[in-house]
């Protein structure tokens, strides 16, 4: 769907909010749940003053791409950017935000590639089952002329300029049972994303799919009225189901990509100088965290293991083959892009 305006009272004080200049993007951060980047030293008065909004806060993967960006954009500039970071949600929702963009709730966002689903089908790309193999296959990929296309073509279609890619991790299963192969998965309840292309996922598995508000799912499990829920290791760690959970299933079906997003028309408009730090400063800060997020993946599964968990390596080679014809039947569109991405595995 396209892009739309706020409307009523909030789109009046957004607008009246936004400084002169700039292409009406040159915003004075408020106080309530900013964290200012750190400024260049003696620099002057920065020409842009961009607010960056974020779902999290500092050590989730988001965030973190996020204050890295800040930091680095504003040193490739020489001080003549300067990014405020809100996190919590403190600018409103994803959708809120990225409906209001262009009219200056926020100038930057750092979010994965299908939140932009809404705007266009594309986005559902990301969440492809087994497109990638590895956390090499996916750096690959994600930074190749592969990765620049498939970013320019959704963000083409949604509106918005995409840049940078941080690896989130791959979605795994936590369950209250163990589970090895395809047969087991079959009427397995689970809390999935509100997502079409999740609730297919795992209906092509022959598994009972369940959306599920996250803040729900604890209790869920307690109760049986699920038997699991999948997320990247750590952020399920975050949410504490290994108190809930002693299996730990890397299904490994989903590798989840953090982008930097600005609203297109916006980017356009900016000095190439400018347009080139931004475009920089992403992929540092995706290159970084990804790493980074790499790291943080083998210490939470020797964490799980000293705590005496059960976490199983499944055959993900034979998990990969039961979706061979995944995207070619539902999801057409994507099929070109799917073979691509495959050939580009360096396992092969």
């Amino acid at each position: 769907m396209k892009k739309k305006f706020f409307t009523g009272l909030m789109a009046s004080v957004l607008a009246l909010s936004m400084l002169a200049g700039c292409g009406g993007n040159k915003a004075t951060p408020a106080a309530s749940g900013a964290a200012p980047s750190p400024s260049a030293s003696g620099a002057s008065a920065p020409e842009y003053e961009w607010k960056m909004a974020l779902n999290s806060t500092a050590g989730d993967n988001a965030y973190d791409t996020g204050a890295l960006f800040a930091e680095k954009v504003e040193e490739l500039t020489g001080g003549r950017v300067k990014v405020t970071l809100y996190g919590g949600a403190s600018l409103g929702s994803t959708s809120e935000v990225l409906e209001g963009m262009s009219v200056g709730v926020a100038n930057v966002m750092v979010e994965s590639v299908g939140t932009l689903a809404p705007f266009t089908p594309l986005a559902n790309i990301e969440a492809m089952p087994y497109m990638f193999n590895s956390y090499d296959h996916f750096m690959k990929v994600w930074y190749s002329d592969l990765g620049e296309e498939i970013k320019t073509t959704v963000g083409d279609a949604a509106g918005f300029k995409l840049m940078g890619a941080a690896y989130r991790g791959p979605r795994i299963v936590t369950a209250t049972k163990e589970m090895r192969t395809i047969e087991d998965f079959k009427g397995f309840k689970l809390r999935a994303p509100n997502l079409e292309m999740y609730i297919k996922t795992w209906q092509w598995m022959g598994a009972a799919p369940t959306p599920m508000a996250m803040n729900e799912v604890y209790t869920a499990l307690q109760q049986n009225t699920v038997e699991g829920q999948e997320n990247p290791m750590v952020d399920s760690l975050n949410y504490a189901f290994d108190e809930v959970c002693d299996y730990w299933i890397k299904t490994n079906h989903v590798y989840g990509c953090n982008v930097v997003i600005m609203d297109k028309a916006y980017f356009d408009g900016l000095p190439e100088d400018i347009q080139a730090a931004v475009i920089e400063a992403s992929e540092y800060a995706g290159k970084a965290i990804s790493e980074s997020q790499a790291e943080k993946d083998a210490a939470a599964e020797e964490d799980l293991k000293a705590a005496g968990k059960t976490v199983i390596d499944v055959d993900n080679a034979a998990f990969a083959e039961y979706f061979k014809d995944f995207a070619a039947t539902n999801y057409p569109d994507f099929a070109d892009w799917v073979a691509r991405i495959a050939e580009m595995d360096p396992a092969k």
